[in-house]
């Protein structure tokens, strides 16, 4: 529980990591959609696999379900491959969002320049990329997370004896 009231403060304190001043909510609003759904969209290598495993087996009258013998498997990649793609527009979004703050800093506010003067040189590249940053970590650790979890559950699904393959 205190995992999840912590995760509740961060979430709010994401000011720290956009430019002072800049109207963020749509933005994380967009962005978790973006991140959302791939995740969702993903859900359809269950149906994928169930249909790669059923692929394995003939039924026969006297025994049921039945292996077949010449049976291989289809590699993991073939079945989930494609998802990775589906993350895409979220890390596409999150370039164009260093973009984006780099000229609400031109635009909005012009202050560049009072940026670029500034002691620590280095803020007007950290608020602009940081969120993004921060983004893109967190959206390749949601697919590293996804496409391990999928990876186990294919372990699981598929036969030993069809060889289960990565590739």
């Amino acid at each position: 529980m205190k995992f999840w009231k912590g995760m509740g403060k961060r979430w709010t304190r994401l000011w720290q990591y956009f430019p002072p001043g800049y109207d963020f909510q749509w933005e994380r609003a967009v962005a978790a959609l973006l991140l959302a759904l791939p995740l969702f969209l993903s859900l359809q290598y269950f149906g994928k696999l169930r249909e790669a495993v059923e692929l394995l087996y003939y039924v026969d009258n006297a025994r049921g379900r039945v292996l077949r013998p010449e049976a291989v498997a289809i590699s993991f990649l073939e079945l989930a491959g494609g998802y990775a793609g589906l993350f895409l527009p979220y890390f596409l979004f999150l370039a164009a969002m260093v973009f984006h703050h780099y000229s609400y800093y031109c635009r909005d506010t012009r202050s560049i320049y009072l940026c670029r003067r500034l002691p620590r040189g280095s803020f007007l590249v950290d608020s602009c990329a940081r969120a993004p940053l921060l983004g893109m970590a967190v959206g390749v650790a949601a697919g590293a997370a996804l496409g391990l979890l999928y990876y186990g559950i294919y372990l699981l699904a598929m036969p030993g004896e069809c060889g289960p393959r990565f590739l």
